[in-house]
């Protein structure tokens, strides 16, 4: 009697008793159960058929990981990485190869994963996921199909010992390009200015000062957000298309990966008009916001910036007189004017100083309250 690989004992789990059918059976229905998997496997590959088995896949693996509901991008990933993933391992059971080498699709999905700091056991959980349902559609196909009930148990197992092997390849060797994709960012800035981003986003990060030292990017100036992804299959430089778009004078441009087919980007000190249409692969597209300053359009380092400037521009540019009006140390003000003029670039005297004074009497109004 043949030897069954344990990976197949654990696989059909509570199926044991059909296993233990097929070993008792296998000799006299070899050739028919081996006609049958090819038979299903094709009629599996058909487009309808196998988007329909990939909805499945990305409905069962978003209700059982978490992590994906709030994720938008990360389950563009997924889904891309099932629909490579079935047409890869439908090919592959019914071929003479026993080496299995998962599609680029797949270990984009784990270096999107390790790029988001999630853990492993998110990867982990999403093979288990689609395990689990490629279990149940082979049990259900086979018997929809098949007519002699003899044959099922024998289909069934034949196609669940090789789609278990590819499953359990697959991890581990996605498993090594997680961990090399999590060591990249962890030598580099990457992982600190995804982290940066993401609480920025939540409001959990507010202080522009802090952020802009992070990021090496100035927060606090104008600046305005975009989106760029592509919906086609074949990859895209995002990033150089990010610099495209971004004229060479803005005066600033931050980038960070939202997957591996979308990139969330600001510019800064620029409005969206001069934001110019991809001059890429029709696939990418292009989303643009409004302009602002701050971490949320406008922040308290901002405002105190701000008036403190306005008073010391009203007194002449004189750091006392602002000080005494601002109830601050002398110091303080200093502090502030120098972080004003980082952010705009120039000094606040000289030929620029009227506008710099409209500006601020525009943007506030009203004369600045003691801070």
């Amino acid at each position: 009697m043949a030897q069954q690989d344990p990976t197949v004992l654990g696989l059909v789990g509570q199926h044991r008793p059909l296993l233990l059918y097929w070993e008792d059976n296998m000799t006299p229905e070899l050739d028919d159960a081996d006609r049958w998997v090819h038979i299903l496997v094709t009629e599996t590959l058909a487009d309808d058929a196998v988007a329909a088995v990939v909805a499945r896949f990305d409905a069962a693996i978003a209700a059982d990981v978490a992590a994906l509901t709030v994720d938008r991008e990360l389950r563009r990933d997924l889904h891309a990485s099932n629909v490579a993933q079935a047409r890869a391992l439908l090919g592959w059971i019914v071929s003479d190869y026993d080496e299995v080498t998962p599609p680029p699709a797949a270990h984009e999905l784990a270096r999107t994963v390790a790029r988001r700091g999630l853990p492993l056991k998110v990867l982990m959980q999403i093979y288990r996921a689609g395990q689990t349902v490629l279990v149940r559609h082979v049990a259900e196909v086979a018997a929809e199909r098949v007519q002699d009930p003899n044959l099922v148990p024998g289909i069934q197992i034949r196609l669940l010992e090789r789609a278990s092997r590819w499953i359990s390849v697959s991890l581990e060797i996605l498993t090594d390009t997680y961990a090399e994709q999590r060591e990249r960012d962890l030598r580099g800035d990457v992982a600190r200015r995804v982290e940066t981003v993401r609480d920025l986003l939540s409001g959990e990060l507010d202080d522009a000062e802090v952020a802009s030292r992070r990021l090496s990017h100035p927060i606090g100036t104008e600046h305005v957000a975009f989106v760029l992804w592509t919906e086609g299959t074949e990859p895209v430089d995002l990033d150089a298309v990010a610099r495209r778009i971004v004229p060479p004078d803005a005066g600033g441009l931050l980038t960070t990966p939202a997957g591996s087919r979308a990139l969330w980007g600001w510019a800064s000190g620029r409005s969206p008009e001069v934001l110019d249409a991809p001059s890429s692969p029709g696939s990418v597209r292009l989303a643009v916001g409004e302009p602002g300053a701050g971490t949320d359009g406008d922040d308290p380092v901002a405002l105190r910036v701000r008036r403190t400037l306005s008073a010391y521009l009203r007194h002449d540019r004189s750091l006392d007189a602002a000080a005494r009006e601002l109830g601050v140390h002398r110091n303080t003000v200093r502090y502030r004017v120098q972080r004003a003029e980082s952010l705009l670039g120039r000094p606040v005297g000289g030929p620029s100083r009227l506008a710099v004074e409209l500006a601020l009497l525009v943007r506030d109004g009203a004369p600045p309250k003691r801070t």
